[in-house]
């Protein structure tokens, strides 16, 4: 369950081999990872902060409408992200520099004056982690009619590739090599349902069409993987479209 990196680490550690020194460009590379990832732990908190509080009562009724139970929505981490900017003055309070501010994808610097503003506001939030489990990112669902889009997710960052991310891939990879078939589907709602079912290996692209690098994350866990898209015309054209 490691990255290539951390497997190294550890075994380093274990038998006591000195590791190369890594590059200056390199280190610098690793900073601004792990001020990414920091950024995405403290969102991540006041999300589901607010999620809980009176503010997410439109994001708790949403999803309590779609059969989601509490307990699922606690395994899947899903938030709130309120109208004000709270992850940016938290990133400020927390010392964060406007670059590494810019670089967490979470806010936007402001087109009138200094400073900064969130980029969800209003959203029902869905955490995005890499098949190792890390935080790397998140979407939005808009609750207030007329708020487009629909589905905002995360730009790219130095920590997250939306082609080469799966949503749920890090609970579902052991459960599609234990049943040897993936269930693809269209969304993120979906795979919370299928999984709430007991269909633990369902899997979705996040916000993108299903890219051949998706295809090679998923051959490493199990060469089948079953279709199952909206079954309206768009998502029957885009089955068709993945599954060539």
């Amino acid at each position: 369950g490691l990255s290539f990196w951390e497997a190294c680490v550890q075994l380093a550690e274990r038998y006591g081999i000195p590791l190369p020194k890594r590059s200056e460009p390199a280190d610098q590379d690793t900073k601004k990872r792990a001020g990414a990832y920091a950024a995405q732990e403290i969102a991540l908190q006041l999300y589901r902060s607010a999620f809980q509080a009176q503010a997410g009562a439109q994001a708790r009724d949403y999803v309590s409408r779609r059969g989601v139970p509490p307990p699922l929505q606690e395994e899947f981490g899903l938030g709130y992200a309120p109208r004000d900017n709270v992850v940016a003055r938290a990133l400020e309070r927390a010392g964060f520099s406007p670059q590494q501010m810019e670089e967490s994808g979470l806010v936007l610097a402001s087109q009138h004056g200094p400073g900064f503003y969130d980029r969800f506001r209003n959203r029902l939030m869905f955490p995005l982690h890499s098949e190792t489990g890390k935080l790397i990112a998140f979407a939005g669902r808009a609750l207030a009619e007329g708020d487009e889009p629909k589905y905002m997710n995360s730009p790219e960052t130095a920590i997250y590739r939306k082609s080469g991310v799966l949503y749920n891939l890090h609970r579902a990879r052991k459960p599609i090599r234990d049943k040897t078939y993936s269930i693809l589907v269209e969304g993120y709602m979906d795979v919370i349902g299928l999984h709430g079912a007991g269909f633990v290996n369902a899997i979705a692209p996040c916000g993108t069409a299903f890219t051949t690098g998706q295809v090679q994350m998923l051959r490493r866990h199990s060469d089948n993987v079953v279709v199952n898209f909206d079954p309206d015309r768009a998502g029957m054209a885009a089955a068709e479209r993945a599954i060539q």
